[in-house]
């Protein structure tokens, strides 16, 4: 049986980092979302959009500075994360479909959706959004 190569230290700290980035951006997402709602008696609605760019603005500089420590343009890299950001959000909602077509249990969307979008999004995210540029030094 051939050896696998272990994961890098690299590889490692971008997961933990990515993991970490989505936790905080949740957590600003509802934190912001039942505030408005609770507190300030916004339309809910309202209230969840506005919660939802907080959690893209959390996860978009959280991604672009401590995971993946991008050297491109932060506007060349936002143009390419909301990219990222709408495809999570189509794949949560396929998902959703196909579950309620299907009478599934909610648990099952749970963990299609835990398997699926956050591996994809951090492949969308390491090898486009934020992909390093290449090297410009060329040859000594």
């Amino acid at each position: 049986m051939p050896l696998r190569a272990a994961p890098s230290l690299g590889l490692i700290r971008q997961l933990v980092s990515f993991g970490a980035v989505g936790a905080c951006a949740t957590l600003a997402h509802v934190a912001l979302a039942w505030v408005l709602i609770d507190r300030a008696q916004l339309n809910p609605y309202l209230a969840n959009l506005l919660g939802t760019c907080a959690a893209f603005a959390v996860s978009f500089f959280g991604n672009a500075g401590l995971t993946f420590r991008t050297d491109r343009l932060l506007v060349d890299c936002a143009q390419r994360y909301v990219f990222v950001s709408a495809t999570s959000f189509l794949m949560t909602s396929g998902i959703l479909a196909v579950v309620e077509m299907n009478a599934l249990p909610t648990y099952v969307y749970v963990i299609v959706v835990l398997g699926t979008v956050p591996p994809a999004t951090f492949l969308l995210a390491k090898l486009w959004a934020f992909k390093p540029l290449p090297d410009q030094s060329g040859p000594s």
